[in-house]
């Protein structure tokens, strides 16, 4: 009898295997949920407990505190190992190492002798558990640079296990990400498809191996054995992170004491410390049944994307900025100059450290979010130091021809030719013919100096043309866009378009502010009835809002505006002050208004290269000034919003969040996202690919519920750029500090402002600076989408060499050189600096339309030897081979691949 009762018994549990099998190979990932009970526990089902102290930088509390808490949560950790000789911990984050280490240096090396005997346990990899919905995919990489680095420099080792349990969201990339970071594991609570053991894919079919339970703040109790039940019914193991987090704190003797009265009852599962690692080499071996997710991972706190702008504009701005103080640091120390390695890591760290999630996402205190703005003026203004001194001394190197005129020099950062918009700030002793700048006195908040140029002259709009041109003599249509009295003389910044500018390289221009240049033959731009004529499109005005009401593309021959709707139309959605965690999450809008109130709207610019129609509109205790830029020569228009935001909300007042809407004429559109390292395709009003959206792609609440229909559409977290089409044309939205866009009814939108209200009531109070712009194109987003929204975050880089008063037999160069070429087009650059090792160039890139692709890199040198690596900067096994021919490498690349080169010099 016990004999058939073991027999049907194993039948049964096979079958429920197999059923799970085939249900995990064939349905989409469900919303986890409780299992039933399927047994009775025994000292044969263990819970591996790992030791841990969950620490958030800087949330509820500033950076001083943050730096206590970091040392005491690593002496209360060494202490408990001096007394249990079974007690193991586990820590990620790479910066308390690094503050212990020297605020500490006797508990650091206490850290070390436990690390060596592998008790105490180097989680994560990454510098911060950083958020990666909004880092860019360089700024992650650098993280785990930074972290990994720092462990095998300290401890000899690497943290092979990812961790980030308190993450909003996690990337279509994630599994190459990690393992480029050094992890083979991941562990994760918010957003997941499944609990326990799964395996995950990304892009590119990098697969890592995950576990997800329901909370990273464990304690032992009666319910300890019920997590079998919640999380892995199906394996006689699961794993517990177990201490008081948040503020750290990690295990308790109480804990401890609990652990060793459960291990007494036979029929409780053992209870046993235990690394991470441990649990899943262990887990891993036995995945039979256990089911695959494909993708991103969901999206939890949509309000996080647009909550406190001045994080979101400093995030972007520093790893913009970084991007190019590397650039030109690269070309310098390629010419015999000493690399900036010590700034540029302080400047990393501070990036990374305030990518953290609870920083970039906007979710701490006003007095957190306070230093984390002051760290990124800080990183901006030092980042931008590095930048000019080693463009000027680029510049100071050109030989310029005399006579023709003040030169300047134009830098394209990117590693392929382009079209270009050139904006540069010129000098000259004299007031540039036709224009008056004004005088200091006139400055006035919502113009300042450099928007209050005069024309001389009647007739003319707020703009003149001054003579532009290049080494050749060709002459280019230039406007005088702004400009101030600098004694003794005059600054005019002077915007021109050039058709051609050389790969990751620069050209020279020549400006006489005597001359007006062409403007005579080139004119304004057409203008009647309310309607542009450019190169590229017809665009008409409602001039009583200042509105595009019609987008004529002339190479599509389509109207890309919906049918009686307008372009840029500004809505505040009042969500309801009944919703807890404002400045996490998005609530339910109890109003909708239209931005109506128009105080003016008026054509304040027009001339050879571009024209302005200017509103000015108030909502509220706000008021926005609006600028739409139409460019005669180049296909995208601008917007720059000079924004006056008073708006707040609390447990009291409903909460108010500006949106921009765009509705557009494109049957049958799909959406899609630019990520770190990808492009994703998102939900269109709740459906995804013709289906219902999948609740990896919802919007999940704090106890991982599915957020029902709010009436508005969700909203996703995307970096540089939107796109909507069909595949035969469509719009791009880019964006210099957004990351909250959705798409509803047709409209694609952009989230520019929240006053949100909790835990900081005062996220989003003052003057900011918003710009955005509409790229329209043919294709689908794959017809240069990617490397338009790159231009528009990293124009090129204009400025006037150092003063040419003295001789200038130093000087060099040619008027115009390459110095870095990557190709095809679906090749994207993320960044360049100099290897750990010194001796190297590090250039990093990605194939992002999913195709295998054979690149093409040229260098400003023949390097002696090129070698793949991860983002550690350590060689990659067998990895396959490149060519190089002089200053060529040719490298095959996998569809959605991250590759990472060495390059000796």
């Amino acid at each position: 009898m016990k004999k058939l009762y073991l027999l049907l018994s194993t039948i049964m549990v096979v079958c429920v295997l197999f059923a799970q099998k085939k249900e995990a190979a064939s349905a989409p990932a469900k919303d986890p949920k409780p299992a039933e009970k399927t047994r009775e526990y025994s000292k044969k089902d263990s819970i591996f407990i790992m030791g841990h102290a969950h620490m958030d930088m800087n949330w509820l509390w500033d950076m001083a505190e943050s730096n206590i808490m970091f040392q005491d949560n690593f002496r209360q950790a060494v202490r408990f190992m001096d007394e249990k000789p079974d007690y193991v911990f586990s820590q990620s984050q790479a910066t308390i190492y690094d503050y212990v280490k020297h605020a500490d240096p006797a508990l650091f090396e206490k850290v070390k002798k436990y690390v060596k005997q592998g008790r105490f346990e180097l989680l994560g990899g990454k510098w911060t558990e950083g958020d990666e919905n909004l880092s860019s995919g360089e700024g992650i990489a650098r993280s785990y640079l930074l972290g990994q680095r720092f462990f095998l420099d300290n401890f000899g080792k690497t943290a092979v296990v990812g961790w980030l349990p308190d993450n909003f969201g996690h990337v279509s990339q994630g599994p190459q990400i990690l393992k480029l970071g050094g992890c083979q594991y991941f562990y994760h609570h918010r957003c997941k498809p499944f609990t326990g053991t799964f395996w995950w894919v990304g892009s590119d079919s990098s697969k890592v191996l995950v576990f997800a339970n329901y909370s990273y703040n464990s304690a032992i109790g009666e319910k300890t054995k019920k997590e079998f039940d919640r999380v892995m019914p199906d394996k006689h193991r699961i794993m517990m992170p177990l201490g008081v987090g948040d503020h750290g704190g990690g295990p308790t003797r109480k804990d401890m004491d609990a652990m060793t009265e459960l291990n007494k009852d036979p029929n409780h599962p053992y209870l046993m410390f235990s690394t991470a690692q441990h649990f899943f080499e262990t887990a891993k071996k036995d995945m039979d049944g256990r089911p695959t997710h494909r993708g991103e991972m969901g999206f939890f706190c949509d309000g996080c994307y647009t909550t406190v702008a001045d994080i979101k504009e400093g995030n972007r701005k520093g790893e913009n900025g970084l991007y190019q103080a590397e650039f030109f640091s690269v070309l310098r120390w390629l010419n015999g100059d000493s690399y900036p390695t010590r700034e540029l890591t302080d400047l990393w760290k501070m990036q990374t450290f305030n990518e953290f999630h609870d920083i970039l996402p906007g979710s701490a205190t006003n007095n957190s979010n306070r230093e984390s703005i002051a760290r990124y003026i800080e990183l901006s203004y030092r980042a931008g130091e590095i930048t000019r001194m080693a463009f000027r001394k680029m510049a100071d190197e050109v030989k310029f021809q005399s006579g023709m005129g003040q030169p300047v020099v134009a830098f394209n950062m990117q590693p392929y030719s382009r079209k270009a918009l050139i904006e540069v700030d010129v000098f000259s002793n004299d007031e540039p013919v036709g224009a008056k700048m004004p005088k200091w006195s006139r400055w006035i908040v919502d113009r300042p100096a450099d928007q209050q140029v005069k024309p001389k002259g009647e007739g003319d709009l707020a703009t003149s043309s001054i003579l532009v041109k290049d080494a050749s003599g060709k002459t280019y249509p230039a406007q005088i866009i702004g400009g101030k009295m600098t004694p003794p003389g005059y600054t005019s910044k002077v915007q021109f378009v050039v058709d051609s500018m050389p790969a990751g390289g620069y050209r020279s221009f020549y400006v006489d502010a005597t001359q007006t240049g062409i403007a005579a033959e080139s004119g304004p731009i057409p203008f009647a009835d309310n309607t542009f004529e450019t190169d590229f499109y017809r665009i008409k005005f409602d001039m009583s809002t200042g509105n595009i009401i019609s987008l004529f593309d002339k190479s599509l021959q389509k109207e890309l505006v919906k049918q009686g709707a307008q372009l840029n139309t500004f809505r505040i959605g009042l969500e309801d002050h009944q919703g807890t965690m404002k400045n996490w999450l998005i609530h339910k809008f109890v109003r909708t208004d239209v931005v109506s109130d128009v105080k003016s709207v008026k054509l304040v610019e027009n001339g050879p290269v571009r024209a302005c129609v200017e509103a000015v509109k108030y909502w509220g205790k706000s008021k926005f000034i609006i600028r739409t830029y139409i460019y005669k020569a180049y296909p995208r228009i601008a917007y720059d919003v000079d924004m006056n935001w008073l708006e707040t909300g609390d447990r009291e007042n409903d909460s108010p969040m500006l949106r921009t809407a765009f509705p557009l004429d494109i049957p049958n559109a799909e959406f899609y996202c630019q990520v770190p390292f990808d492009v994703a395709k998102r939900p269109i009003d709740f459906m995804f690919e013709g289906k219902p959206v999948p609740n990896t792609l919802r919007q999940t609440g704090m106890k991982n519920e599915i957020y029902e229909d709010k009436g508005d559409g969700i909203e996703v977290p995307a970096q540089k750029w939107s796109d909507l089409n069909n595949g035969s044309f469509g719009v791009a939205l880019l964006n210099k500090s957004k990351y909250g866009y959705s798409v509803h009814n047709g409209e694609l939108r952009l989230t520019l402002m929240r006053a949100a209200g909790e835990p900081d009531p005062f996220p989003n109070i003052g003057k900011f600076r918003i710009q955005y712009a509409l790229y329209p194109h043919s294709g689908s987003w794959t017809t240069g989408v990617s490397n338009e929204g790159e231009n528009f975050n990293l124009p090129v880089f204009a400025a006037e060499p150092p003063s040419l008063s003295w001789s200038g037999k130093h000087a060099t160069r040619p008027e115009e050189a390459s110095f870095l070429q990557l190709s095809p087009a679906n090749i994207i650059l993320t960044g360049m600096k100099q290897g750990i090792n010194e001796k190297e160039l590090v250039v990093r890139f990605f194939e992002t339309e999913g195709k295998a692709t054979t690149a093409t890199l040229t260098l400003p040198f023949a390097p002696k030897s090129v070698r793949r690596l991860d983002f550690v900067e350590l060689p990659l096994e067998d990895a396959p081979k490149t060519s190089i021919q002089g200053n060529t490498i040719t490298i095959t690349v996998k569809p959605h691949e991250i590759v990472t080169l060495g390059m000796k010099k």
